[in-house]
C-alpha cells in the first residue's frame, strides 16, 4: 500500500528541508511547493520541488494551484504542512476547499487568526491565564503617548501582524533605524523615541502595539515546540534555550540548546489546551529576571526554524504530525536529552560578531560553545546540497550588493 504523500509550502531551506528529510528517509513521497524557483530548499534529494504562484500576490491563484495539484498529481490525500505564517493563514481560511485532497490539522480559523496577531495573542494569554508583558494598542499618536505614561521604559513597537511591516517603505525605515535588516520590533528607550518612531511608521501603517521590553540576556528566551492532536492533547514536545539570536536582542535563533523545565511544559500545555489547539506549534517565552516568571512572547502556528532538532533528540515532530494526520496511533514523546545543540553557522557567525562588539563574547568563547552533540542547520551528510545552495544564494546577494 502506498504511503500518503506530504506537501510542504513553502520549501524553506530550514523548516521545509527538515520536514522533507524526516519523512523522505522513511520512504514517504514529499513535494515542496514554493513560488521562488531559486529557493535553496529546492535542492534537497528528499522532495520533489514544484514552483507555484506567489500567495502574497494572489491568494486565489495559490489555492487554485493546490487544488489542481491535488486533482492532477496526487493519487491519494496528502498531508499539507505550511511553514510560513502567510501560507498558514491562507490554508486555514480555505481549508474547506482543500480538504478533498489534503489532510489538514489546525485549530479553528478564529484561533489561528488570534495566535498570529499580537493583539489576539495578548487576548489569548489573558483568557488562559498566561503571564505576558504589559501591552497597549494605540490607534493614534495621542494614544501611544498615553500608553507610554503608564509603562516602564524601554518599550518595543511592533506590528499587530508581522506581514504589515513587509511594505517596502517600512522595511526601508527599519533598515535605517536602530535595528537594521528585517527587524521584528523597534526598541524605544524614551517616550520621545517611541513617539518619533511611531509617527514615522504610522505614516505607512498605524497597526502597531506598544509593549514592555522584558529585560535580561537573549539566553533567557526559551521555546516550546510540540504537536497537539485533533483532541487538543499535546502528544510530543521538546524545548530549547535560545542562547544566541540575530539580530541580537529581538531576532530569531542562531544557536540553541535543549533543556527541560516542568514549569515551561505546564505553562505551554495550559495555553495549547486553553485555545483548543491542533497541529504543530512553537511557543516562545522570555524568563523575566525581575520575578523569574516565563512571559509569553509569540506563538508560531506551524513548524519553526529549528524544530528539526526534534528529529535528533528522539521526538521527531514531523513524523508524529504525519502519523496523527493520517489516523495512525502515536505514542507520546516528551523525553529527550538536554544540552543538545542546534546551530546555523552562517547565522551564528553574524550573531557572534554582534555579541563580540557588545563585549559579551570572545572568539574563544564562541569556538568552545560549538563543541558537543549538535545538529547543524541545513547540513546533513546524506543531503548536502541545500547547504551549498544556501551558501551560493548568500554569496550571490552579497556580490549583488557590492556591485
Amino acid at each position: 500500500m502506498k504511503s500518503n504523500p506530504v506537501v510542504i509550502t513553502p520549501m524553506d531551506y530550514h523548516m521545509g528541508v527538515d520536514i522533507a528529510r524526516s519523512l523522505g528517509r522513511r520512504g514517504i513521497p514529499v513535494y515542496g511547493i514554493d513560488p521562488d524557483p531559486g529557493q535553496p530548499g529546492r535542492s534537497t534529494r528528499f522532495a520533489h520541488f514544484q514552483v507555484c504562484p506567489d500567495p502574497k500576490e494572489s491568494k486565489e491563484a495559490f489555492i487554485q494551484y493546490l487544488l489542481d495539484f491535488g486533482r492532477k498529481t496526487l493519487e491519494q490525500k496528502a498531508v499539507l504542512l505550511a511553514v510560513r505564517d502567510n501560507e498558514v493563514m491562507i490554508i486555514s481560511e480555505e481549508r474547506q476547499r482543500l480538504k478533498e485532497y489534503y489532510e489538514i490539522v489546525m485549530p479553528e480559523h478564529a484561533t489561528v487568526a488570534k495566535l498570529l496577531t499580537k493583539d489576539g495573542l495578548r487576548q489569548a494569554a489573558i483568557e488562559c491565564g498566561i503571564p505576558a508583558p504589559q501591552t497597549a494598542y494605540p490607534n493614534n499618536e495621542h494614544e501611544a503617548a498615553s500608553a507610554a505614561d503608564g509603562m516602564q521604559f524601554p518599550v518595543i513597537l511592533k506590528p499587530t501582524e508581522s506581514t504589515y511591516w513587509h511594505k517596502p517603505e517600512i522595511v526601508k525605515l527599519l533598515s535605517e533605524g536602530a535595528i537594521s535588516g528585517k527587524a521584528k520590533v523597534v526598541l524605544c528607550r524614551t517616550k520621545d523615541e517611541l513617539l518619533t518612531n511611531y509617527r514615522k511608521i504610522a505614516a505607512h501603517d498605524p497597526r502597531m502595539i506598544v509593549q514592555e521590553a522584558i529585560p535580561g540576556e537573549d539566553r533567557q528566551l526559551v521555546y516550546f515546540a510540540s504537536y497537539t492532536d485533533r483532541q487538543s492533547q499535546t502528544i510530543a514536545s521538546f524545548a530549547g534555550r535560545k542562547i544566541r539570536v540575530i539580530p541580537a536582542g529581538f531576532g530569531s535563533a542562531s544557536y540553541v540548546k535543549t533543556f527541560y523545565d516542568p514549569v515551561l511544559y505546564d505553562l505551554s500545555v495550559k495555553l495549547l489546551s486553553g485555545v483548543k489547539y491542533q497541529g504543530l506549534s512553537g511557543i516562545e517565552f522570555k524568563q523575566d529576571p525581575r520575578d523569574n516568571i516565563y512571559k509569553l512572547v509569540e506563538v508560531n502556528a506551524r513548524f519553526g526554524l529549528w524544530d528539526g532538532l526534534s528529529t535528533k533528540v528522539g521526538v521527531d515532530l514531523p513524523w508524529v504530525a504525519y502519523q496523527d494526520a493520517i489516523g495512525q496511533p502515536v505514542e507520546p514523546r516528551h523525553t529527550y536529552p538536554e544540552g543538545v545543540i542546534w546551530v546555523d553557522y552562517y547565522r551564528d557567525l553574524r550573531a557572534f560578531l554582534t555579541y563580540r562588539r557588545q563585549g559579551k563574547m570572545t572568539f574563544g568563547d564562541w569556538m568552545r560553545s560549538l563543541r558537543g552533540d549538535k545538529m547543524v542547520g541545513t547540513f546533513t551528510w546524506d543531503d548536502p546540497l541545500p547547504l551549498f545552495s544556501t551558501g551560493w544564494s548568500l554569496a550571490s546577494r552579497l556580490l549583488g550588493r557590492s556591485g
